[in-house]
């Protein structure tokens, strides 16, 4: 039995738990800075084990109030990820593509909750995706070129850029900045994953916008956070892909 995957799902709890921080935090208005307090009673977020375990259940660990995602989303999201991720990536792009999975769950809690993606959070996704496969390419014989990585991101930010560009509306500025971490580690795994994953990204969103004018109209003015499908459809291929 490969220990690998059991040792990834570990370490991708307090990764979870972590992202769980960073989107309570983050989940605040466009021009408020990120919050380190429960939203109820002033309660600093975090700070012991007590503590620790209420957030990780959904409750602010001073008046117990609902805070943030509901219990252990964030922890097992994260650890199924890692463990997939342990069986079909080889170090050090299980590196880059675990802290991608870490930083986009707390991203998705954001978009849903504010539906913003905060720039700290997406520079982070990036910077954290691109470095360990710099490594990679660097010191690994017949690893795929950090260059068409970098382009696919840089190819995929442009589509979400011109997106926003024609109708500001319906994409957020932030969508095209995650389109860069993204883009780029679809483009490391080659031009075939970049289409399938943006390609899968516009189709989940456009189906659930799709039902909710159906079902609730929410096609005149309402708005839809797209962060969650670009992150899901990247994923699609990124944990199942080659």
């Amino acid at each position: 039995m490969n220990p690998l995957p059991l040792a990834a799902a570990l370490a991708g709890l307090p990764l979870g738990f972590w992202a769980r921080e960073l989107a309570i935090r983050h989940a605040v208005g466009e021009d408020a800075a990120p919050g380190h307090a429960c939203p109820h009673c002033a309660a600093p977020v975090g700070g012991g084990l007590a503590a620790s375990v209420r957030l990780a259940a959904g409750r602010c660990p001073g008046c117990r109030a609902p805070i943030g995602p509901p219990p252990l989303v964030a922890e097992i999201l994260t650890a199924a990820a890692l463990a997939v991720l342990a069986l079909r990536r080889p170090w050090p792009e299980l590196a880059a593509y675990g802290w991608l999975a870490a930083v986009a769950v707390a991203l998705i809690i954001v978009d849903v909750a504010v539906h913003r993606l905060p720039d700290r959070l997406t520079a982070a996704a990036f910077l954290g995706t691109v470095t360990p496969l710099a490594v990679a390419a660097l010191t690994r014989e017949g690893a795929p070129g950090l260059a068409r990585a970098l382009l696919g991101g840089l190819v995929l930010t442009g589509v979400y850029l011109l997106l926003f560009l024609v109708n500001p509306d319906g994409m957020g500025f932030g969508d095209v900045k995650f389109a860069a971490a993204l883009g780029t580690a679809l483009g490391w795994l080659g031009w075939d994953a970049l289409l399938t994953g943006a390609f899968l990204g516009f189709l989940a969103g456009g189906l659930y916008g799709g039902a909710l004018v159906v079902t609730r109209g929410a096609g005149r003015g309402g708005e839809i956070p797209f962060g969650p499908f670009m992150a899901a459809g990247a994923f699609a291929v990124i944990l199942t892909g080659p």
